[in-house]
């Protein structure tokens, strides 16, 4: 008795009986019989109760990791002599009118805590099914929209298996790097009536928006946070101007064979024009040039090819210059200067790049401001993002947007914790009925 009790934690004066068996499939089978202690009527509160029957409860139990574990409970049925409601008597197994105990709730909920997690895997650990563990999740873990803090990150990622949007809309805050919220879509309408319901007063705390370059998200904000900032991260601006000088060198090598050293130059060794920084490093015998030569070398060979090439290599690298070192006090002035040399060139990709940065100086400029010690950036939401998509491809994705939301939330925040007190209606997606089986 005294390894059963420990097993189910509980104290061995409160058990009357127990005894443990085997079944056919190696399932560990724990029979017990609670001490009767008196239990006042849920209805009328009357002391006044007699034992009418006993009545054997079945109880997924995970209490062992090698087997299956479960709890036969022999319950005692009360009648209420006053009013004549029926109970039974309180267990410290399971809540009422659940057939799997709390503590293999307390193990599915601790497990699903982890992004790598799968409610398949979670479930297979605790021996029940997929769905009872989908459906403990959705009845215990709802996850509320955070306050909106000062600084705000905003960001999509491609993560849900939907007709209607294929994108999911994080909200991050800067400083605690905790998700504040996510959205089903991206689009602007869904974005506008989403801050809408957003009291004011809670809308005007919001000092900076942190975004990349996609236009909705800046209408979104000057109409619902007029007091707001913008800031484009940087990563996203050098990204674009790196696409662009990639796209130079495509057009060019278009314009020779592919088998010239020209063709090879600008096939082979692309990545050193997107490089910040090419080391000198050791000389390696180059087969094809039939000479040793090392990577700066070979980036002067690539930028010699054409002279328009050079140039919007010369572009890309003073505004990384512009990126690394200005500051929030001279970047309007360097922007400027920067701009001017931008302007003087006839390079059709270079004129749209010119044009992008025009567009959105003044949320480059603000991206320089710091706050503690730390540029407005969205790296770190690059980091949540990698989590959106983990827990979408160990899912095999989802197509319930309200628990993905809810499992996202539940993994991201550290503090984000399950309502044990007050589970609620499982949540199910709206659809077409089944209909009737034909063999």
């Amino acid at each position: 008795m005294d390894i059963i009790t420990d097993l189910l934690n509980i104290p061995q004066e409160d058990v009357l009986s127990s005894s443990s068996s085997q079944s056919e499939n190696g399932s560990l089978i724990i029979d017990i019989t609670l001490v009767s202690k008196k239990f006042s009527c849920p209805s009328c509160g009357s002391y006044s109760t007699h034992i009418k029957d006993y009545r054997t409860k079945s109880i997924t139990h995970s209490a062992l990791n090698s087997r299956s574990c479960l709890i036969r409970y022999r319950a005692r049925c009360f009648v209420c002599t006053v009013c004549g409601r029926t109970f039974f008597e309180s267990n410290p197994f399971l809540p009422s009118g659940h057939t799997i105990s709390s503590l293999t709730v307390l193990n599915v909920l601790n497990e699903l805590k982890e992004s790598n997690s799968t409610f398949s895997s979670v479930a297979r650990h605790n021996y029940i099914s997929p769905t009872k563990a989908q459906e403990i999740f959705d009845l215990y873990v709802r996850i509320k929209r955070r306050t909106f803090p000062k600084i705000i990150c905003i960001d999509e990622v491609y993560a849900l298996k939907d007709n209607h949007s294929k994108y999911v809309c994080l909200l991050l805050d800067f400083k605690s790097h905790q998700l504040i919220d996510m959205l089903p879509e991206r689009k602007k309408y869904s974005l506008l009536n989403y801050f809408e319901r957003i009291p004011i007063g809670e809308r005007s705390n919001v000092q900076y928006f942190i975004m990349d370059m996609y236009q909705p998200y800046r209408d979104v904000v000057h109409f619902r946070f007029p007091k707001a900032k913008i800031a484009v991260d940087s990563f996203h601006v050098v990204k674009n101007i790196n696409d662009s000088l990639n796209a130079v060198r495509v057009r060019i090598m278009k314009g020779y064979k592919s088998n010239t050293v020209e063709y090879y130059l600008l096939k082979n060794f692309n990545w050193l024009l997107l490089e910040k920084e090419v080391r000198e490093g050791k000389r390696r015998f180059n087969k094809r040039l039939n000479q040793y030569i090392n990577y700066p070398q070979l980036l002067d060979r690539i930028l010699a090819i054409s002279p328009e090439l050079k140039e919007a290599y010369q572009i890309k690298d003073r505004y990384l210059l512009f990126n690394t070192y200005s500051d929030f006090s001279n970047a309007e002035k360097d922007f400027n200067e920067m701009m001017s040399l931008i302007r003087k060139s006839h390079i059709p990709e270079i004129v749209v790049i010119h044009k992008m940065l025009n567009n959105w100086k003044e949320e480059i400029i603000n991206s320089f401001i710091l706050v503690d010690g730390r540029r407005l950036s969205n790296g770190i939401m690059e980091s949540r993002n990698s989590i959106v998509k983990l827990i979408k491809k160990t899912g095999n994705g989802y197509v319930n947007f309200a628990r993905f939301r809810n499992r996202c939330m539940y993994c991201m925040n550290r503090d984000a914790l399950p309502c044990l007190s007050d589970a609620q209606l499982p949540i199910r997606m709206n659809g077409k009925k089944r209909g009737t089986y034909k063999k």
